[in-house]
Parts: C-alpha cells; sequence; structure tokens
C-alpha cells in the first residue's frame, strides 16, 4: 500500500474495484487519468481527485470513516504534488500485480494452463 504525509499527517492510498468504479464515473478510464497525471492540462486537479478517492478507498478499507476531502491538501507545499503523483501511480500498479500463493514473486508472464497439463502428464518420469 502506498502512503503519504501531508502536513504531518499519514494517508495510506488504495485501489481496487471500488476507486476503479469512482474513476470510471470522474474520469471516463484509467487511461485518462495516466494521460493526466504525466501531461495533462489539469494535472493538479486528477492528482487531488485521485488522493480523494484513493484515500477514502483506504479509509473504508480499513472500516473507518471516508470523510478526506481536498481540503487535506489546502496548506500541504508544492512538493506534495509530485510525491502524490508517484504514490498514485504505484498504488495502482500494486493493485493490478499478479498475487502469488506464500507471498512468493509475481509472475506477470502468459501462460497456457491447458497446455502446461498438458506437458507435464507428457513429461518424462525418472528413468
Amino acid at each position: 500500500m502506498a502512503h503519504v504525509i501531508i502536513n504531518g499527517k499519514a494517508y495510506g492510498l488504495r485501489f481496487d474495484l471500488g476507486a476503479l468504479e469512482t474513476v470510471e464515473t470522474e474520469f471516463g478510464d484509467l487511461k485518462t487519468v495516466f494521460d493526466n497525471l504525466k501531461e495533462g492540462t489539469d494535472r493538479m486537479g486528477t492528482i487531488k481527485r485521485m488522493f480523494v478517492i484513493m484515500a477514502n478507498c483506504q479509509r473504508g478499507f480499513d472500516g473507518e470513516a471516508e470523510d478526506v476531502t481536498v481540503d487535506a491538501l489546502k496548506r500541504a507545499p508544492l512538493s506534495v504534488l509530485s510525491q502524490l503523483s508517484e504514490a498514485i501511480v504505484g498504488a495502482i500498479k500494486e493493485s493490478m500485480a499478479v498475487e502469488t500463493a506464500n507471498g512468493g514473486a509475481a509472475d506477470d508472464e502468459v501462460h497456457d494452463g491447458f497446455l502446461e497439463e498438458l506437458d507435464a502428464k507428457n513429461a518424462k518420469t525418472g528413468g
């Protein structure tokens, strides 16, 4: 989970299906968010809105009130914008990573389960 500290207060940022639904309502799609974060004309607005969405997503996940507003950023130094942008992208990428059992490294390769099963059955056994 990504974290940011704004004016001495820590915020967790979470991106899950609920956050994606809100993003699609507000932005249309996730590609628009990435485009805006990269070179959009409303970069600051996108960062602020994504912060609110993702901070509230984490609070909801933790069973807390989803009451974070853009006011949390009102007196933040400008350096917070780049930190938030990095944390937002990091949290989204983390959410999209393949999870594995027992904490192993993610395997992002494309697999054909049927072919792998056939290969395993046809493999020569010791001999």
